[in-house]
């Protein structure tokens, strides 16, 4: 088969396009997940200025934490000394009493998509036995469904 170089060209182009299609929509989502992030992000430091917003924007970074933290895995530990630090960064004090913390932690869950048998187990291992804890972090779940 004999075919001119405008005509390579033009096979070329289209299998050029039809490679990079389905990365540009991934790049594409990519993007459209990293934006929603960021603007809730700046939403939630902007409304950090009162003391009732200033809960609510700790809730949001500890379930936005939770959310990477079940997707990309570690240590309980690693787990909580961030919790640890996104409450000083908030002028939270005590974080394991605080109840956005497990609220966030439920959405977080929620936002991450774990099934009901994670949710019991992290709700098992994080509330240590408190039920005010397990049903913040059920409430924050079913908040985030």
């Amino acid at each position: 088969m004999n075919t001119t170089p405008w005509t390579r060209r033009l096979v070329n182009a289209a299998l050029a396009a039809s490679l990079l299609a389905p990365v540009g929509c991934s790049i594409s989502d990519s993007l459209s997940d990293s934006s929603d992030s960021s603007s809730d992000s700046s939403a939630s430091s902007s409304d950090s200025s009162t003391p009732g917003n200033k809960q609510r924007a700790y809730r949001d970074d500890v379930r936005d934490y939770t959310a990477a933290y079940v997707k990309s895995g570690g240590r309980i530990t690693e787990f909580n000394q961030k919790i640890g630090d996104l409450a000083k960064g908030r002028g939270i004090a005590n974080w394991e009493d605080e109840p956005a913390t497990y609220d966030g932690i439920g959405r977080g869950l929620g936002k991450a998509r774990v099934s009901q048998v994670e949710l019991d187990t992290y709700v098992h291992n994080l509330a240590n036995g408190s039920s005010d804890k397990a049903q913040a972090m059920r409430q924050g779940y079913a908040a985030a469904q």
